[in-house]
């Protein structure tokens, strides 16, 4: 069990790249990205709302709804753009350059979030080890990249 989260997030992994190559064929059959994407987000709302109907968990209260600040309502707008973003630039640069750069990507952004606690998150200093990381991932993106 302790490597669980581990393996469900390797999971997650394949179906964002299986998801990239299934929105890509679908822009090609719609002939564009943005109805693509707005297709992708009907089918995941019905998927949702299917899992929600299922799971019979109750709807948040109008108390809850109203202390939302207007920032946690952007992560559809945020999802879209990565999307759009795949959909638009995978056939130009291939599956694994194209993960290569999202995940430095969502690195940099990490170590930023994590060194300064936004969003709430739980402070993480960047290390001589952290930063290590970040620039191998860097260069194996440059790597992937180069032609």
């Amino acid at each position: 069990m302790k490597y669980l989260p581990f393996l469900v997030l390797v999971l997650a992994g394949a179906a964002l790249t299986t998801q990239s190559a299934v929105n890509n064929q679908l822009r090609g059959s719609l002939h564009s990205v943005l109805w693509a994407v707005l297709a992708s987000y009907l089918v995941g709302t019905l998927a949702a709302a299917m899992v929600l109907g299922y799971s019979q968990t109750p709807p948040p209260s109008l108390a809850a709804m109203s202390e939302v600040k207007w920032y946690q309502w952007t992560g559809g707008a945020l999802g879209m753009v990565y999307i759009a973003a795949i959909v638009f630039s995978l056939q130009r640069v291939g599956a694994a350059s194209l993960f290569a750069l999202v995940v430095t990507g969502q690195l940099l952004t990490a170590l930023l979030f994590d060194q300064l606690g936004l969003f709430g998150l739980t402070r993480h200093p960047l290390s001589l080890s952290r930063l290590a990381g970040a620039v191998l991932l860097v260069a194996g993106a440059y790597l992937l990249n180069r032609n």
